[in-house]
C-alpha cells in the first residue's frame, strides 16, 4: 500500500464512524459542554482542560470555581474575566496576570486590591490608578462594588486612552519571539495563548508542550506535529481529539494506545493500521512501505 492509497482508505474509514455528540475525555459531572479534558463539574463550558467547578467558561486551563470567562488560566474564584493568568478572587479583569482581590482592571500584573485600574504592575490598594492607603481603599470599595458594571467599565475605558498599548504580552519567558500571551516558556516562536512550554513553534492555546510544532488546544505533549484537541501525546503527528497516545500518526478519536496509524475511534489498542490489528513485526513492515511513498 502506498501513501495515496492509505489516505483514500483513511478518509473512507472516518466516514464510517458517527461523530459523537461531545468530545470530552476523562471528565466527570460535566454537562452541556464540549471538548473537555480532565474536567470535573463543568457546565456549559467548552475547550477546557484540567478545570473544575466551572460554568460558562471557554478556552481555559486549570480554572477552578470560575464563571463567565474566556482564557482563564491557572486561576480561581474569578468572574467575568478574559485573558487572565494566575488570578484569584477577582471580577471583570481583562489581560491580567498575577492579580488577586481586584475588580474592573485591564493589563495589570503582580498586584492586589485594584479597582478600575489600567497598565499597573506591582501595585496595591489603587482605585482608577490612584493610590490609597489600605484603610481608605477598604472604606471606598464597598460602595463602588454596588454600582453598575457599565459605569466602571466606561470610566476605565476613558482612563485607558491616556496610556499607550504595548504590542505583545510575554512574561517569565526566554527567547519567545513573535508571539503574544506567552508565559513561563522558553525558546518559542510564533506562539499564542500558551504557557509552560519549551522548544516549540506555532502553538495556539496549548500548555505544557515540549519540542513540538503546529499544535492547537493541546496539553502535556512532547515531540508532536500537527495535532488538534489532543493531550498527553508523545511522538505523534496529525492527531485529532486523541489522548494518552504515543508513537502514532493520522488518528482521530483514539485513547490510551500506541503504534496506531490511520485509526479512528480506537481505545486501548496497539499496532493497528486503518483499524486493522497487526503483529509488531507486520505493523513495522507495513509502516515502512507506506511511509516510503509519503510526500
Amino acid at each position: 500500500m502506498n501513501f495515496q492509497q492509505f489516505t483514500e482508505e483513511y478518509n473512507r474509514l472516518k466516514l464510517q464512524y458517527p461523530r459523537v455528540p461531545t468530545n470530552s475525555a476523562k471528565s466527570d459531572d460535566s454537562e452541556c459542554g464540549d471538548y473537555l479534558y480532565m474536567c470535573n463539574d463543568a457546565y456549559f463550558s467548552f475547550d477546557n482542560a484540567s478545570s473544575e467547578h466551572i460554568i460558562y467558561i471557554f478556552d481555559s486551563f486549570k480554572a477552578r470555581n470560575c464563571a463567565d470567562g474566556d482564557y482563564v488560566v491557572e486561576s480561581e474564584l474569578c468572574y467575568e474575566c478574559v485573558d487572565v493568568l494566575k488570578c484569584y478572587n477577582s471580577t471583570y479583569l481583562n489581560f491580567c496576570g498575577g492579580v488577586t482581590d481586584s475588580h474592573y482592571s485591564w493589563d495589570c500584573g503582580n498586584s492586589h486590591h485594584l479597582f478600575g485600574c489600567v497598565h499597573l504592575n506591582y501595585k496595591q490598594y489603587c482605585i482608577f490608578n490612584k493610590q490609597y492607603t489600605k484603610e481608605e481603599y477598604e472604606e471606598k470599595i464597598g460602595a463602588l462594588l454596588k454600582e453598575p458594571p457599565e459605569k466602571h467599565q466606561a470610566q476605565m475605558k476613558e482612563l485607558s486612552t491616556k496610556y499607550p498599548i504595548t504590542t505583545t504580552y510575554i512574561s517569565h519567558s526566554e527567547n519567545a519571539d513573535y508571539g503574544n500571551h506567552v508565559d513561563y516558556s522558553k525558546n518559542m516562536y510564533l506562539c499564542f495563548d500558551s504557557a509552560h512550554n519549551e522548544n516549540s513553534a506555532y502553538l495556539y492555546d496549548s500548555h505544557h508542550i515540549k519540542t513540538s510544532y503546529d499544535l492547537t488546544q493541546s496539553f502535556h505533549s512532547e515531540l508532536c506535529y500537527e495535532c488538534v484537541d489532543s493531550s498527553k501525546l508523545n511522538n505523534c503527528f496529525y492527531m485529532t481529539n486523541c489522548s494518552t497516545v504515543y508513537d502514532s500518526g493520522f488518528c482521530k478519536d483514539c485513547r490510551d494506545g500506541h503504534n496506531l496509524f490511520g485509526c479512528v475511534a480506537l481505545d486501548k489498542k496497539e499496532y493497528c493500521i486503518l483499524n486493522r490489528q497487526y503483529t509488531k513485526e507486520e505493523y513495522e513492515r507495513q509502516m515502512r512501505e507506506i511511509m516510503s511513498t509519503f510526500k
